[in-house]
């Protein structure tokens, strides 16, 4: 019973963790295609949260049907002249026979210039970076940022993890490294420094305990670590975990103009790294392997949410508010991320439609033929297809094989 009940907790986090998360940011995205088109007199037809059949829906004095879906993946905006929910089929037979400037004034997204065209679909992902900027300012301005120093730190141990060297080697909580070979370790930071350089080399640590200095040889573990960019190191791990006190904290605070600035840092460092992964990922520094699909967000999701309710000695309220700001910053990650997936030159998304308007610009305002725009969304829908089933099989085998 015990065993059913625990899985049921497990679903309800997991899963409920990522429909909140993924439906902020579809919501976010799809936002800012309406709001665009509200400021261009684009008629909006339909705004859904999920896909599927409608488990709720409004419309408003617009006309617009909001609605929740049954299935939480995606969502989209529909135009009055739509025919498919991804805005790619052909126009209806009705739009066809309009007048350019009768269906323009019906508010028909076909027949707005390009540039109105462009702007309202490139606010959707505008809008996923202009939302983790504001996350990750209301953080800062709200909480700050710790700037503790490791090289500040003593470098006592506080923790001992269980199967790892340290705890083989006798190491015990409460424990001061003094030396390392000989060399002497004034920081906690000092000792990573050492310990991660060190992967399955023998190293002697002088430690003190309780006024002895006690001699203790002990090999880090080599561990794989991967960076922002994808780039793999082998660094060595004791195991061990300095706990940092309340007065040894350092905690850097913000005001609303600094906040919006390390905001937008944040956010474009996000971005900056995610290039250097692409680019890394062609150049043979980093696998493609650790691209994530829907089950991997799901994961993540997950363990966050577990994470932010653990500890049985905290308040409910407090862990309460850990999930919902761990959860908004985690939401504000993925929104970046969306963002730049859905600027990707590859038909069916945003991309694909802003370089079909710019050829279109291009030559005039001559938009390709229909033919050449219907073969483009075949393929870019292989492409898209293609990349969702190899993240998905990432996914599998990262939660399962590794």
């Amino acid at each position: 019973m015990e065993t059913l009940i625990e899985a049921l907790k497990n679903v309800l986090i997991y899963g409920g963790s990522f429909v909140l998360v993924l439906s902020l940011v579809v919501f976010v995205h799809e936002y800012g295609h309406f709001k665009a088109a509200r400021l261009c007199k684009v008629a909006v037809k339909s705004f859904s949260i999920g896909m599927g059949p409608a488990i709720a829906q409004r419309k408003d004095r617009h006309g617009t049907t909001w609605k929740v879906a049954a299935v939480p993946l995606g969502g989209f905006v529909s135009w009055v002249d739509d025919t498919d929910p991804s805005s790619t089929a052909p126009a209806s037979e009705e739009f066809r026979q309009l007048s350019p400037e009768e269906a323009r004034a019906r508010g028909h997204f076909r027949a707005q210039p390009v540039g109105a065209r462009a702007f309202v679909v490139a606010a959707g992902p505008a809008m996923n970076f202009i939302f983790a900027i504001a996350v990750f300012a209301l953080m800062l301005f709200a909480y700050g940022r710790d700037i503790t120093d490791n090289n500040a730190l003593s470098a006592r141990v506080d923790q001992i993890e269980a199967g790892y060297p340290a705890a083989a080697a006798g190491l015990q909580a409460g424990d001061l490294v003094r030396a390392i070979d000989g060399t002497p370790v004034r920081s906690f930071g000092e000792m990573q420094a050492i310990v991660k350089a060190s992967p399955g080399e023998a190293l002697t640590l002088s430690v003190e305990r309780s006024g002895q200095i006690l001699t203790v040889p002990i090999t880090p573990r080599p561990y794989e670590t991967i960076d922002s960019t994808g780039v793999t190191d082998t660094v060595g791990l004791l195991g061990v975990a300095r706990l940092t006190l309340p007065e040894e904290r350092v905690v850097e605070r913000y005001g609303p103009l600094q906040s919006l600035s390390e905001g937008a840092k944040e956010t474009w460092g996000i971005v900056a790294r995610t290039g250097a992964y692409v680019a890394n990922i062609f150049t043979g520094r980093a696998s493609a392997e650790h691209i994530a699909g829907p089950a991997g967000i799901l994961q993540a999701s997950g363990q966050i949410a577990s994470a932010s309710i653990s500890g049985e000695d905290t308040p409910w309220s407090e862990r309460l508010m850990a999930l919902l700001r761990n959860l908004l910053q985690w939401a504000a990650i993925l929104s970046v991320a969306v963002g730049i997936v859905n600027l990707l030159p590859i038909p069916i998304l945003d991309g694909g439609h802003l370089l079909f308007y710019g050829i279109e610009a291009v030559r005039g305002g001559k938009p390709l033929s229909l033919q050449s725009q219907e073969w483009a969304l075949r393929i870019g829908l292989v492409m898209l297809g293609s990349l969702f089933l190899f993240a998905t099989w990432n996914d599998i085998r990262r939660i399962f094989f590794s």
